[in-house]
């Protein structure tokens, strides 16, 4: 019931997350590119016993590949792969929920939550990648699950869904391991709060979540310490000089040589602006300086704090990797687009202008998205 007055209270955002929808649903007639393809051969060998790419072992992340194999249908394998795409959506709307309830806390207007959201959705990066079988989606729901359960109440459960949901973060994408410092944190408070009966039996939970993890680490160690896997994300870090090497990669400065083209800082532009390709690194700086200045400089609640820390530990460790496409700048949409709105109440901006702003501006990105669709549609059907 509450969705639907929400929905009857706010038909003009009830329209754009719908036509969304609609748009999302074009990728289930999309054949498999990229490294979609790479998961599913990798899928193809789990299921004879071997976590092959093609003839050797594979560090590759592990999630979407078992989830492929999972909901393989040999018979029709189209069909698997679209049952793999409506999870990915599924997954998609709870992420969304989570940080729908992330936000709520956090005391915002309802209805500027609903234009950061509303401009997530419409996202055409989004709307690209949530439903297809890249991690996206997973590293959506994920992370602000993570958020929301990381600033509950301090209690035994919410801390173990927390570090679930970091487990799973970090075994569909490496990089969220740099999270683990905020773990670490949320353990110490409850190790001050806490007897040490309480604290011997969460370690012992804790140590049982985590053994999967840790033993797909002992399994990567062994693989590439051997140079046995075919593709490898580690190779980045094994030359010599390759720390300076991707520092510069990941700011943009040089094309890093795995790549096709500059990335990095440069391609945050490209999260906002819907031309394929587009660069920027004085328009990229200028955005994220600007959705940094909305959070600093003002007294805010642990959970915007968190969420900022959160989102410069992730940056900084996609500099780091040298890497930095614009669809791993995604899952920290939402966050971006608070710092906005902070930048505006710091300027004065009324609520309802940043509202009416969004609304503009996610029916432009709608307008480009049918654009799109029926491009898709004319082509493959």
């Amino acid at each position: 019931m509450k969705i639907l007055n929400l929905i009857k209270q706010e038909r003009i955002f009830a329209i754009i997350f719908f036509l969304s929808l609609i748009s999302s649903l074009r990728t289930l007639i999309l054949p498999l590119q990229g490294d979609e393809l790479t998961y599913a051969m990798i899928s193809d060998n789990i299921l004879t016993g071997k976590y092959y790419q093609v003839n050797h072992p594979s560090t590759v992340i592990p999630i979407i590949p078992f989830i492929m194999s999972f909901l393989k249908v040999n018979s029709f394998p189209h069909l698997g792969f679209v049952l793999h795409k409506l999870l990915n959506i599924g997954l998609m709307f709870l992420g969304f929920r989570f940080a729908y309830l992330f936000l709520k806390k956090e005391k915002l207007n309802q209805r500027v939550i609903l234009a950061i959201l509303a401009l997530t959705a419409t996202n055409s990066i989004g709307i690209a990648f949530f439903p297809s079988l890249y991690p996206e989606s997973i590293l959506f729901f994920c992370f602000w699950g993570f958020m929301y359960y990381f600033n509950s109440e301090l209690n035994t459960n919410t801390f173990l869904k927390t570090l679930v949901l970091f487990l799973l973060l970090s075994i569909t994408r490496y990089l969220y391991l740099i999270l683990g410092i905020l773990i670490i944190y949320k353990f110490y408070e409850h190790y001050k709060q806490r007897d040490r009966k309480s604290i011997y039996k969460l370690i012992v939970y804790s140590f049982m979540l985590a053994l999967p993890l840790l033993l797909w680490f002992k399994y990567v160690y062994n693989i590439e310490m051997q140079n046995l896997s075919e593709i490898s994300y580690f190779d980045r870090f094994k030359a010599d000089n390759q720390f300076l090497y991707n520092i510069k990669a990941g700011l943009g400065l040089i094309q890093h040589h795995e790549v096709g083209k500059i990335n990095g800082i440069p391609a945050f532009i490209s999260l906002f602006i819907p031309i394929t390709g587009f660069r920027s690194y004085l328009l990229s700086i200028g955005l994220i300086l600007a959705f940094i200045f909305g959070y600093v400089k003002k007294v805010h609640s642990e959970g915007i704090k968190v969420l900022l820390i959160s989102i410069v530990l992730i940056m900084t460790g996609l500099i780091f990797a040298g890497t930095g496409f614009n669809r791993y700048w995604l899952i920290l949409l939402p966050g971006f687009f608070l710092g906005y709105y902070l930048l505006g109440t710091k300027l004065k901006v009324k609520d309802k202008w940043f509202i009416y702003a969004s609304q503009v501006l996610c029916l432009i990105y709608i307008a480009n998205e049918l654009r799109i669709d029926y491009l898709i549609l004319n082509k493959h059907l």
